[in-house]
């Protein structure tokens, strides 16, 4: 095992990432409190260090606590701005790839509302990409990724479900839907069947919405679409759960 991804939680209530190899761990975000993320650590190892997404509260609201204990901040420069002021303790405001023991850490642009990034993690050959919080998968970014050994990746409403749900406004079901949004079940599994097509062995979809979406329908339209490309039992897919620790994906 060169590297494992586990979702401590996953959603729009909050959002942290574990992510180790076999002499280093980091997390992903922190919309979570500090108890439960070293709740989490308990189980999965413990973590100094925390890679951020973007500023919205889901990813971003508990992460001035987690530095305030002694965890240092990593983010892309662009993020900058928006990180200032609100952070006190060590930070790292990084350009290009970072490397934290045996992991080298890459991070490139995604399409959301904010600048926000997704993650590649490697060590020893290995390959774990995650990416959420994007309206539109562009073709690029699923080339760069395909060479990855696991994805974890959004699939956050169904369509219909979307559309239907009167406690959203026209104007909230537009953003999510829009190209700077989150990407829907369909188009999740669109791009699922791609990067399994070039060999990716397992798959967790992630930022489930909670009002417009579920984990059977998710996973459903994950392994409908693979079986319409004739790629059924050719990747493992699993569920990044809102408010407990997912399935760790070893690679």
């Amino acid at each position: 095992m060169a590297l494992r991804i586990c979702s401590i939680a996953s959603g729009s209530k909050g959002n942290c990432v574990f992510v180790a190899s076999e002499r280093s761990s980091l997390i992903v975000d922190m919309g979570i409190p500090l108890s439960r993320v070293n709740a989490a650590f308990e189980t999965l190892g413990d973590a100094h260090d925390i890679f951020l997404t973007h500023t919205h509260s889901d990813h971003f609201r508990f992460v001035p606590d987690g530095v305030k204990s002694g965890m240092t901040l990593h983010y892309n420069r662009i993020l900058h701005n928006s990180v200032r002021g609100k952070v006190e303790g060590e930070c790292d405001a990084f350009y290009g790839d970072v490397c934290l023991g045996d992991i080298t850490v890459s991070c490139f642009p995604v399409s959301h509302d904010v600048p926000c990034f997704g993650y590649s993690f490697y060590s020893e050959g290995s390959k774990i990409t995650l990416v959420t919080d994007l309206g539109i998968m562009p073709k690029s970014t699923l080339e760069a990724i395909s060479d990855s050994d696991a994805v974890f990746i959004e699939s956050n409403y169904e369509d219909g479900l979307l559309r239907c749900n009167p406690k959203y406004p026209p104007y909230l079901k537009a953003r999510i839907a829009g190209s700077r949004g989150h990407l829907s079940n369909a188009d999740s599994a669109e791009s699922v069947s791609y990067l399994v097509g070039k060999g990716v062995k397992k798959i967790m979809l992630a930022h489930l919405s909670e009002e417009n979406n579920s984990p059977e329908i998710a996973l459903s339209a994950a392994q409908n679409a693979l079986i319409a490309h004739n790629l059924g039992g050719k990747a493992e897919i699993f569920v990044a759960n809102r408010q407990c620790l997912s399935e760790i994906m070893e690679v």
